[in-house]
């Protein structure tokens, strides 16, 4: 049985996934990932991660790391060594996407860490469900516009004009925020989270 302030909370994250209020998202997931027990609120995490390493792998097939930590969390249960993810944090990888994953790696094994308090690693669970969803968003349309990914990046605010340096790659991004696509990838991926996290709380 779903407590009434969970059930309250998954209506108001569905509504703000409807609304790509971000904010609200992130709020409620967090929210609703305190009420769970630990591992039922990483398996989820997990869950997300997962899904996305073939394509990460078909980018970066080299980055053999990523799926050695995922299957150790993953059969263990145990927190792995988080200096690889520090050093890959360190490094660029261009491809659209791929940067917000390796992010949520990192926030997935950080979450882990003793060293942080309940409510940290909580949060960094939530930031590690933000950028995957991220990851897939930028993945699926800036990896049809590698032009526009290319001035998307290269873009940069100049605190001397106070302007940023292609004014047109701010509209790129916006039209990539807008972009139907983009809306209907973005709801069902929050969606989909909060069908998993009530399954985990009636198992709960």
């Amino acid at each position: 049985m779903i407590a009434p302030v969970q059930q309250r909370d998954l209506l108001m994250l569905r509504e703000a996934a409807q609304e790509r209020n971000q904010e609200q998202v992130q709020f409620y997931a967090k929210r609703l990932l305190m009420a769970l027990p630990y591992y039922y609120a990483l398996a989820i995490v997990v869950d997300r991660l997962v899904a996305f390493l073939p394509r990460f792998e078909a980018v970066y097939p080299d980055e053999k790391w990523v799926r050695q930590h995922l299957l150790v969390i993953n059969a263990y249960g145990t927190a792995p060594d988080d200096t690889i993810a520090e050093m890959a944090m360190q490094q660029s990888f261009e491809a659209p996407g791929m940067m917000n994953y390796l992010k949520a790696v990192y926030d997935l094994i950080e979450s882990m860490q003793e060293k942080h308090t309940g409510e940290a690693r909580i949060g960094f669970m939530t930031s590690a469900l933000v950028n995957v969803v991220m990851a897939g968003l930028a993945d699926a349309w800036y990896g049809e516009r590698q032009e526009a990914w290319a001035r998307v990046r290269q873009n940069s605010f100049d605190p001397a004009t106070g302007q940023y340096t292609d004014p047109q790659a701010t509209q790129i991004a916006y039209h990539f925020w807008i972009d139907e696509d983009t809306t209907k990838r973005d709801q069902t991926a929050w969606l989909t989270i909060a069908e998993q996290i009530e399954a985990a709380l009636q198992r709960a």
